[in-house]
């Protein structure tokens, strides 16, 4: 019996982790009460209480157990461009914004970081969140650093400054969708977004080929 009154107890404090993941992308995370939370799921805003002190600690435990976007599209990756890194690089960057494009989830969750929170002191920062959920800026790195030893891409780049490049084209692209998703069919033009994005990294038009090659195994 205690055993199920503690699993019970687990699916109910999940079961509000996740109303609160819609009511915040929702209303926003200032302007989400606990008695909004509590209401959408059902439950009492005592019961509520019992698992979370306040809104900011809900929050954080919301953020916390979130996996990094890298983690949930692992077994989408098809990995059939053996040991090409930089198609290995482009396929993680297509089925991300894929990933993103047909979660409703996922895509709660990059509204309430891009476009639904005031950050203050005592909640995870949005740094934190962005390093967490998001593909490692180490990764990144030995990615392109990859790609440089194997000639794939302009020896000339300063890496450090092609990541910043990245992240803001893709934060960009995710942000500008989130907030007119019916501008665009994001799953079905990821592929040329992301092409469009990594021609920077090669001149010679490298990239130009990858697409090709794509279209041909497709």
């Amino acid at each position: 019996m205690a055993r199920k009154t503690k699993a019970d107890a687990l699916k109910t404090r999940q079961h509000l982790i996740e109303t609160a993941i819609v009511q915040f992308a929702a209303r926003g995370v200032s302007n989400t009460t606990l008695n909004d939370i509590a209401d959408a799921a059902s439950v009492t805003r005592g019961a509520l209480y019992w698992h979370f002190e306040n809104k900011t600690q809900l929050f954080n435990e919301l953020w916390s157990q979130q996996p990094p976007l890298r983690d949930l599209i692992q077994e989408k990756l098809i990995g059939r461009w053996g040991d090409n890194p930089l198609q290995r690089l482009r396929e993680k960057f297509v089925v991300g914004l894929q990933y993103i494009a047909e979660n409703p989830r996922q895509q709660a969750l990059m509204q309430i970081l891009y476009h639904k929170c005031e950050f203050h002191n005592e909640m995870i920062s949005e740094q934190a969140i962005r390093d967490k959920i998001g593909i490692s800026h180490q990764s990144i790195r030995d990615s392109l650093q990859k790609c440089v030893d194997d000639n794939l891409i302009a020896t000339t780049l300063d890496l450090d400054v092609i990541i910043i490049i990245l992240h803001g084209s893709f934060s960009g692209i995710i942000k500008n969708w989130l907030m007119n998703p019916v501008s665009y069919d994001l799953y079905g033009q990821a592929p040329v977004l992301v092409d469009n994005v990594l021609k920077m990294l090669s001149p010679d038009g490298s990239v130009m080929q990858l697409m090709q090659s794509e279209n041909q195994v497709g």
